[in-house]
């Protein structure tokens, strides 16, 4: 009777054990599906909808009128930029991260941009576009203000506050609401700040690189140039210009000051060489009035540099922001780069008075 006893004890055990064991594995399915539940949740048509709810109020009571993105068709910005299609090519504070249309937030390694929205100003004289973002799961609303693809994050704590309170299903709720011209100047003091930030990481080497040269805020984005020779873009970020043929083919330059002149030839291996190969020896200086960037090979001794100028014209009554790409310091225009692709398209053909031509030398 006693070994009976032990027995029925000791088999009550294991199934009391075999039970628990059976209800620790059905527990944790529900945690794993709660977790993607939230996940799943961090953009929804429902938190689409409040944003857009919010976003028409804090327009109406800055007397602004603001187009969103369908999901569809690409916003036409005054300047001729078209988001999110441009998105691919567009730097973020002066560099060039992953950001690109992600409807359910989650599918980039990167700014996973939810929303879109467009203000053109009356006249078609300017624009301002913002993107709010999901990077790592975290809001962050970016601005761009038309000047070439070069977004920066938004001044007005409206809009980050309130997209953070949608993200986490709390009420919307507007605090004071700012002229626009106010919160442009926070923008402008926010690109100055990043321009510093950008200056602050300029890094030495143990070679004769000595740290980065540094391109003019205005001059960074994306831009386009349309040639006889085919379709170009020129991307600019705080310290590295890239050219991309129609072809997707890709020249990066990293730009650099030199500590010491450039050697001599044969003084400097193939190895050497092949390292620097997407090394310049780069000025940041005005040349004509114009900002300028001028590269030189890394180890080049003789030829002409390559010059890029900031400059404006005036095109169908409005100022536009052009980057001039020359071959020589005589300042001859080799190549015009504009905001928009569309732009360049229509620009084409077109000679400016004000400029002087290589092919007319």
């Amino acid at each position: 009777m006693k070994k009976l006893l032990t027995v029925g004890i000791a088999l009550f055990g294991m199934a009391s054990l075999m039970t628990g064991c059976g209800n620790d594995k059905q527990s944790h399915p529900k945690v794993v599906t709660e977790t993607h539940k939230r996940e799943a949740n961090r953009w929804s048509k429902k938190k689409d909808q409040t944003l857009s709810r919010f976003m028409k109020e804090w327009g109406r009571k800055r007397g602004q009128k603001y187009t969103k993105y369908d999901g569809h068709h690409d916003i036409k910005t005054a300047l001729g930029m078209k988001f999110p299609t441009a998105l691919k090519y567009a730097t973020v504070n002066g560099n060039r991260p992953k950001i690109g249309w992600s409807p359910n937030g989650k599918a980039i390694k990167g700014y996973n941009v939810v929303a879109l929205y467009n203000y053109d100003l009356p006249k078609g004289t300017d624009c301002i576009t913002y993107a709010f973002t999901l990077k790592n799961g975290e809001p962050i609303v970016l601005s761009n203000e038309g000047q070439s693809n070069n977004w920066v994050p938004a001044a007005d704590e409206n809009l980050q506050d309130n997209f953070a309170n949608v993200i986490e299903d709390r009420p919307t709720k507007l605090k004071k609401v700012e002229k626009a011209e106010e919160a442009t100047s926070k923008v402008e003091s926010s690109s100055a700040k990043s321009e510093s930030s950008s200056a602050k990481s300029d890094d030495a080497h143990d070679d004769d690189r000595d740290g980065y040269v540094i391109t003019p805020k205005a001059m960074r984005g994306t831009w386009y140039a349309k040639t006889e020779y085919g379709s170009y873009r020129l991307v600019v970020t705080d310290h590295q210009i890239t050219e991309i043929s129609s072809d997707g083919d890709e020249d990066n330059t990293i730009l650099y000051r030199r500590k010491r002149p450039t050697p001599e030839p044969g003084s400097y291996s193939e190895e050497e060489v092949e390292r620097a190969k997407n090394w310049a020896d780069a000025t940041n200086r005005q040349l004509e009035g114009k900002d300028t960037i001028i590269i030189r090979g890394w180890f080049q001794n003789d030829g002409s540099n390559r010059y890029y100028s900031y400059h404006t014209e005036e095109i169908d009554g409005k100022k536009v922001p052009i980057i001039i790409n020359m071959d020589n310091s005589a300042g001859l225009v080799d190549t015009i780069f504009y905001p928009s692709e569309d732009m360049a398209n229509q620009q084409e053909t077109a000679r400016y008075d004000d400029l002087r031509y290589r092919d007319d030398e």
